[in-house]
């Protein structure tokens, strides 16, 4: 029972320690690069700028490391307004994935479609995610 007790003891101890410096939580955006980027479409050309979109993003995050989310959703009953919510895992894998055969394919494809782009430097705070 004491050995148990010690146990215990030990583990929240270092559980602890650990929450206090910071060391838990993988949610720390140390070096991570996110931005977001807002695109007006075309809305005639909509469809064919999704489909684009949905290629790029698949390619991205299944060949690139470094690119660790993307996510594209559109402004409610505006579906030509377009926000993409980008995390890299930092400043090298973002300008490598500028580089990349699949970012220029899509960037020259929907450059006749895009009404508008601003993008958005952001400083992260905490990224949140829930492991599977």
């Amino acid at each position: 029972m004491v050995v148990k007790q010690l146990l215990l003891f030990g583990a929240s101890a270092l559980l602890c320690s650990v929450v206090s410096t910071g060391q838990f939580a993988s949610a720390e955006p140390q070096g991570r690069v996110v931005r977001i980027a807002e695109l007006e479409i075309d809305p005639a050309q909509l469809e064919s700028y999704k489909a684009a979109l949905k290629e790029e993003i698949e390619t991205s995050i299944r060949v690139e490391p470094g690119v660790l989310t993307l996510y594209a959703v559109s402004i409610k009953d505006q579906p030509a307004r377009i926000r993409i919510f980008e995390t890299y895992a930092d400043e090298v894998a973002y300008k490598a994935h500028l580089e990349t055969p699949h970012f220029k394919k899509y960037k020259t494809t929907t450059q006749a479609m895009v009404k508008s782009l601003r993008l958005i430097e952001t400083e992260p705070i905490i990224l949140g995610t829930k492991s599977r």
